[in-house]
């Protein structure tokens, strides 16, 4: 008696979801495009830069003079910072060196944590220097 009513409710149940379900109407589906946005749908705004970014100015024309001075400029840059990067490998490479001997030499790892931190230092410097160079050489002369 229990098995035949469960099986009579379990029944009963089906037919009754299928009913429903034949009843709903059925949007046509598309597995290849994105649904569409719900009607209350905004845009979000682009994101913010990070800080101390600063959007890309609208590129002002160059004479030739100040073309050769830039890449002048931005070449003597790069010669330094590539320098620099190859001393702060050495330095890095030779921290991680000291901090995997044993015994731990805390003065000597000392050293060359601050001979990294020098480098670092310098490294912004020429970036900040150049930036100032390159400000000098576009902004208008005074009168």
């Amino acid at each position: 008696m229990g098995k035949r009513l469960i099986l009579l409710l379990v029944a009963i149940g089906g037919f009754s979801v299928n009913a429903t379900a034949r009843e709903l109407p059925i949007p046509p589906m598309d597995c290849f495009s994105p649904p569409p946005p719900p009607p209350d749908y905004r845009q979000h705004p682009p994101p913010m830069p990070p800080p101390g970014h600063h959007w890309i100015e609208p590129k002002m024309p160059l004479n030739a003079a100040q073309q050769a001075q830039l890449d002048q400029l931005l070449q003597k840059e790069h010669d330094y910072v590539d320098g620099l990067m190859k001393k702060m490998e050495e330095s890095r490479i030779a921290l991680r060196q000291a901090a995997d001997r044993e015994p731990f030499d805390e003065a000597a790892v000392t050293a060359l944590a601050k001979t990294d931190a020098e480098l670092q230092t310098e490294l912004m410097l020429s970036h900040l220097r150049t930036k100032a160079r390159i400000k000098a050489l576009f902004s208008p002369v005074p009168k």
